[in-house]
């Protein structure tokens, strides 16, 4: 028996329509030598607007490639939770992660800010470059997980400015290792939630009072100390599971 293959995706910011569509050199080289695709081979186009295409690649060569598009492929439906993410900067290989995991896992948004005891300090160049870094991860994230739709990703600012810029949400929670307050006692049945994670060295007292009175809730998730990183996929997999789609 052949072994099953599922049919790669394709992130691609642009319009959908008509019957072939041009990719350049670096989309080429993406097919070809990351998905080890070849003329012939099948896949899912999608551009995050609500189109997703079946798709043939009708040529394939280094300075570019040609893919055939035929019939529309319903979007998977997005979590009925909309998630937000307010990470305080870690070390760029945690961001990485929780950028890759929290897409996985669903968050609609996710919010870098910089806290009292952030150890990583972005200059406006930076910054944007790494905003654009963590955007291909997260559409790749969404290539392999048949996500439709990346979340957005803010600029990192201060963390007063990340509350302050905060949309409505049912549920404020902020992650406390010395809380008692548990996730899932926190709101009844939010549709809406922030989710607040620390750095590696946890909020300090400011932060603490920027919290408190933007009315966020300090919630524990258990005995164990745990790192940022893990805590922020932790916060994202707990709350998809009470209130969205997990």
């Amino acid at each position: 028996m052949a072994a099953f293959r599922r049919v790669p995706r394709l992130y691609l910011e642009r319009d959908l329509s008509g019957d072939r569509l041009a990719l350049d050199a670096r989309e080429a080289h993406y097919l070809g030598h990351v998905l080890r695709l070849k003329r012939g081979d099948e896949l899912v186009a999608f551009n995050g607007r609500g189109t997703e295409r079946r798709a043939s690649i009708g040529s394939l060569q280094r300075r570019g490639a040609e893919l055939e598009l035929s019939g529309v492929v319903n979007a998977l439906p997005a979590s009925r939770l909309t998630l937000t993410l307010i990470q305080a900067l870690p070390k760029s290989d945690a961001m990485d992660l929780i950028v890759q995991k929290a897409t996985e896992l669903g968050a609609r948004a996710i919010v870098p800010v910089y806290s009292e005891f952030s150890v990583v300090k972005l200059d406006a160049e930076r910054a944007e470059r790494r905003v654009e870094h963590w955007r291909k991860i997260a559409q790749s994230a969404c290539e392999q997980c048949g996500r439709h739709v990346p979340p957005a990703i803010a600029a990192p600012v201060e963390l007063a400015g990340g509350l302050d810029a905060l949309a409505d949400a049912d549920a404020r929670l902020a992650l406390d290792p010395d809380s008692t307050a548990r996730l899932g006692g926190a709101a009844l049945s939010p549709r809406r939630v922030a989710c607040a994670v620390g750095p590696e060295g946890g909020f300090g007292a400011s932060d603490w009072r920027r919290l408190d009175a933007a009315r966020f809730e300090r919630v524990g998730l258990g005995p164990r100390v745990l790192r940022t990183e893990t805590a922020a996929l932790a916060v994202c997999a707990i709350a998809q599971s009470l209130w969205g789609d997990v």
